[in-house]
């Protein structure tokens, strides 16, 4: 469950996970991290970090093994590469023009009345002027409700671990590599049906109310490589089965093609993506590698 939060540090650019462990608890993690090395014969090694987009600074410096094979590496791949204002921009500017609804309509027209209540609960308990609201679609105001419980919870973008990624590998000069594009990723959510909208903003109300103590299990999980306990946190409910599908599913298929391309060209590429995109039960970007022929060894 929780997904649609973790997810949405992605679309909107923020991190930070407000968390710390204890050397003794990272110790723990017996050596692995979220980190894995594909091998097939005939192309260079793929080496997968997955990302929190939510991190502090208590998740630096990372592994000397994530390191060195970001050193090696000739080219960098992530969901978007948001090192570059232009992208940001880009997809600002996507979800601003997809996100409203049509005119004349107003949020309290298109949600079941509980629904609204429950809006308008959150934002007068946050203080949050909630005529800002009012002409978004439903997924919109879900992503807009997450980035404020985020901003009152202190945190912040600049540490997140695939925008620490990108800004290394353009410090070394590498080739970067979006494996989306920003109309891609704000389809994820334009493109769903609308009660598939009303779902996202219900769930992320929900998640929300538990966001403080889930940050710091995913922390907790990344920082100690243990995949099992992420693939617990993140795992669906019955009910958020059938948005999995645009959430996931769909998007790893095109994320694997796209690695495995890269591998083939002769690039030793270093991809970071989200951590879900790697342990989530079915074809996750790691088992779709596999079917490819790759070899997986978490490292």
């Amino acid at each position: 469950m929780k997904k649609i939060f973790w997810l949405l540090g992605v679309f909107l650019f923020v991190a930070c996970a407000g968390t710390h462990l204890e050397k003794t608890e990272l110790a723990e993690a017996q050596g692995k991290h979220f980190f894995w090395k594909a091998e097939k014969s005939g192309v260079p090694a793929i080496w997968l970090l997955g990302s929190i987009h939510l991190a502090d600074s208590s998740f630096y410096p990372l592994a000397a093994v994530i390191d060195s094979a970001l050193d090696s590496s000739t080219l960098v791949a992530a969901e978007l590469d948001i090192s570059e204002s232009e992208t940001v921009v880009e997809t600002g500017k996507l979800m601003a023009e997809k996100g409203r609804l049509p005119p004349g309509k107003k949020l309290q027209d298109v949600l079941p009345d509980s629904l609204f209540r429950q809006v308008d609960s959150l934002a007068r308990a946050w203080k949050f002027p909630r005529v800002i609201l009012d002409p978004m679609q439903p997924w919109m105001a879900s992503l807009t409700l997450s980035a404020f419980a985020i901003d009152r919870s202190g945190l912040s973008a600049e540490f997140g671990i695939d925008q620490e990624i990108l800004l290394r590998a353009k410090d070394q000069e590498k080739k970067i590599f979006a494996l989306e594009t920003p109309e891609e990723q704000v389809r994820v959510f334009s493109d769903s049906e609308d009660s598939l909208g009303i779902e996202y903003l219900k769930n992320t109300l929900q998640e929300i109310a538990v966001a403080d103590s889930f940050v710091q299990e995913i922390a907790k999980a990344w920082k100690t490589g243990d995949v099992q306990k992420m693939r617990a946190l993140l795992k669906s409910s019955s009910s958020e089965d059938v948005y999995e599908e645009k959430l996931y599913t769909e998007r790893n298929w095109r994320m694997a093609e796209a690695i495995d391309s890269l591998a083939a060209s002769g690039e030793k590429a270093f991809v970071v993506i989200g951590c879900g995109h790697f342990v989530l039960d079915g074809d996750n970007v790691l088992k779709l590698l596999e079917k490819k022929g790759y070899r997986i060894q978490q490292k």
